[in-house]
C-alpha cells in the first residue's frame, strides 16, 4: 500500500479546485486497495498570498512528509486520469529517482507539457531569459512570434534535467536526501528549483509519460498582469543565477 500526499495551492479557483479534487477522489477509489490518499489544500488570498511554493511549504510544515511514499504539489486547474493512482502505485520506482515527471496534457496547446527541461541550462541562457523578462516588450515580441511558430515534439520516457511544475511527483528519498521545500520565490523557476536540489542530492528526475494528468489551462496565472508576470520571472531567474550558478 503507498501512501500519497497531494499538495496543492488555489488562489480564487473554488471550481477548478472542485473539480480537481472530483477527479483525484476518483481515482484514488479505483485504486483502493494500493493506495491511501491525503489532499492538503493551501488557499492563497489577496490578502495572505505566500506563492506557489510557499503556499505549499506551509501546508508540509503541518506534517511529517516522510510517512508518504510520493507527495505531489500542483496547481488546481487539473485533472488526473481514472488510473493515475494504479499506475503509480505499480510503477517500479529505483532508489535514485527523487522526481517523476508525468505526461501533462494542454487542452489548449494540445500537447504534453513535459519534459519540460531536458537538459540544464547554461548561465548564458539564464541570463537571455531574464533580460527577456526585464523589458516585457521583449517578451510580448516572443510570445506573439517565435513562440507561436515553436515546434513541440514527443519524447520517450527516460532522464531529464526538470518537468513542468503544475503538477510535481516527489519520492519519499526526495525529502530524505533533500528535506522540505524551502524556496523564497513567489512564482516561477520552482523548476529549476528542484531540479537543482536532485542534483545536489544525488538524485534523478524522469519522465514517464504512462503516468497521465490533464492541464486545463492557468486558473491562476492566466489572470496576472503582463507586467507582473515578467516581474516575477525576472526576480526568480535573479534567484536562481544567484543560487546555483
Amino acid at each position: 500500500m503507498k501512501r500519497i500526499a497531494i499538495f496543492c495551492v488555489t488562489f480564487n479557483s473554488d471550481k477548478e479546485l472542485e473539480q480537481y479534487q472530483s477527479s483525484l477522489e476518483k481515482a484514488a477509489a479505483k485504486a483502493a486497495d494500493k493506495v491511501t490518499l491525503d489532499i492538503f489544500v493551501a488557499r492563497n488570498t489577496r490578502d495572505d498570498n505566500p506563492g506557489y511554493f510557499g503556499g505549499i511549504k506551509r501546508e508540509m510544515d503541518k506534517v511529517d512528509v516522510t510517512v508518504y511514499d510520493y507527495c505531489i504539489l500542483s496547481n488546481v486547474d487539473l485533472m488526473v486520469d481514472e488510473d493515475f493512482f494504479e499506475r503509480l502505485a505499480t510503477y517500479d520506482c529505483a532508489g535514485d529517482i527523487g522526481w517523476i515527471a508525468p505526461r501533462i496534457w494542454s487542452n489548449a496547446e494540445q500537447r504534453d507539457r513535459n519534459p519540460k527541461i531536458l537538459n540544464r541550462y547554461s548561465l548564458r541562457k539564464l541570463q537571455i531569459l531574464r533580460t527577456f523578462y526585464q523589458f516585457p516588450i521583449l517578451d510580448t515580441i516572443y510570445t506573439k512570434t517565435l513562440y507561436r511558430k515553436k515546434k513541440f515534439e514527443s519524447h520517450p520516457a527516460g532522464d531529464i534535467y526538470a518537468g513542468h511544475g503544475s503538477f510535481i511527483i516527489l519520492t519519499k528519498r526526495y525529502f530524505e536526501r533533500c528535506g522540505k521545500i524551502n524556496y523564497p520565490v513567489f512564482l516561477f523557476c520552482e523548476e529549476i528549483y528542484l531540479a537543482e536540489q536532485c542534483q545536489k542530492g544525488g538524485l534523478r528526475v524522469t519522465y514517464v509519460p504512462d503516468i497521465k494528468v490533464t492541464d486545463t489551462e492557468h486558473a491562476s496565472t492566466g489572470k496576472m498582469s503582463h507586467h507582473f508576470y515578467c516581474r516575477c520571472n525576472y526576480e526568480a531567474m535573479q534567484y536562481i543565477i544567484r543560487e546555483f550558478y
